[in-house]
């Protein structure tokens, strides 16, 4: 991986699955002794269909006769980030690795069936009896897959140019909105744009840049912390086969690797709920990161932003002004992932 120039200083920030949670749909077969007979269980058991003329019945009875073993390779999600410093918190690339830890599982095809197989798809429904856990050696060595390398910034500044011609399509729309049907007539019809329905649409940014713009202005980025110290990034590129529009996006994922609790916005006073939110900030060592938590995820929702806002205005609590204007601007402009 550190042979990317990109990567050069890459360091794991977090990880996903490895608890079996996530795991290949295909799986190898091997003999009753473990010995490897095909790397694909659905093109082997495919041959085993065709080998008894198409009767999947008397493929299940000779499959289970012999004893068969099929694999199970569980995933891990390896994120790695390589942060080049300097003010702008994008400015890192992330690199996404799957370690495959493959091990013996299931006996192929054993165990109660409902009814009788007809089909390859009725065959592969069926699960197997599980292994007793002393078979359950491993298959081979685990492996690391690369899954992709992003530059962040790159993959941002390529998503606001995409941004802007979207933004440029919605400008040439026009609303045709009719009145209210009042006395056997209606209110004559009236063309908008929208810039006129919707007044200032367009003046915030991308919320793919958005949220690192947030993090810069905010105590979180003014305290010195690294976004990528804290958050990795779960990326989408997609166009749409029937228009041709390029789509990319992301979604933040945390790093923080311990529990955090929910926090209920309507609940408590207003001085007890503000001091949740700050145990939370407390808890992954980052000021006014319950914030960034709120644009992603599910121990912070909106409520508790536009009550923290509330509450700010009404003198009841004290926020930093630069942490002030963040949240106003995301009370006047919403947006999450």
């Amino acid at each position: 991986m550190r042979a990317f120039d990109k990567m050069s200083e890459a360091r794991v920030a977090t990880t996903r699955g490895g608890d079996g949670s996530y795991y290949l749909s295909r799986c190898k077969v091997l003999s009753h002794t473990g010995v490897v007979l095909h790397d694909d269980h659905e093109v082997w058991l495919r041959e085993q269909l065709q080998a008894d003329g198409g009767d999947a019945n008397a493929t299940l009875e000779r499959v289970r006769a012999e004893g068969y073993l099929f694999s199970r390779c569980s995933l891990t999600k390896l994120y790695l980030v390589s942060d080049r410093g300097g003010a702008n918190p994008a400015d890192f690339a992330q690199a996404t690795v799957y370690l495959e830890d493959e091990r013996i599982d299931r006996v192929a095809l054993s165990g109660y069936v409902w009814d009788k197989p007809r089909t390859l798809a009725d065959l592969l429904e069926i699960q197997g009896d599980p292994v007793d856990e002393t078979m359950k050696r491993p298959v081979g060595s685990p492996r690391y897959r690369l899954d992709e390398v992003v530059d962040v910034e790159a993959f941002v500044v390529l998503a606001e140019r995409q941004d802007a011609h979207l933004r440029e399509r919605l400008r040439a729309r026009r609303y045709n909105l009719t009145g209210s049907y009042r006395d056997g007539r209606s209110d004559e019809s009236d063309v908008r744009t929208h810039d006129e329905m919707f007044p200032g649409w367009d003046k915030v940014p991308a919320k793919l840049r958005r949220i690192f713009l947030d993090w810069q202005a905010s105590s979180a980025g003014r305290s010195g912390e690294r976004f990528c110290d804290h958050w990795a990034l779960t990326f989408s590129d997609w166009t749409d086969p029937n228009t041709g529009v390029r789509h990319l996006s992301y979604v933040p994922l945390w790093t923080f690797d311990k529990k955090l609790a929910e926090i209920e916005s309507r609940k408590g006073d207003c001085y007890g709920h503000f001091s949740k939110l700050q145990t939370l900030d407390r808890r992954v060592k980052v000021p006014f990161a319950w914030y960034f938590y709120m644009l992603h995820g599910n121990r912070v929702h909106d409520g508790s932003g536009q009550r923290v806002l509330a509450d700010a205005e009404a003198g009841l609590i004290v926020l930093p002004e630069h942490d002030y204007r963040v949240l106003k601007a995301w009370s006047e402009h919403p947006y999450g992932f």
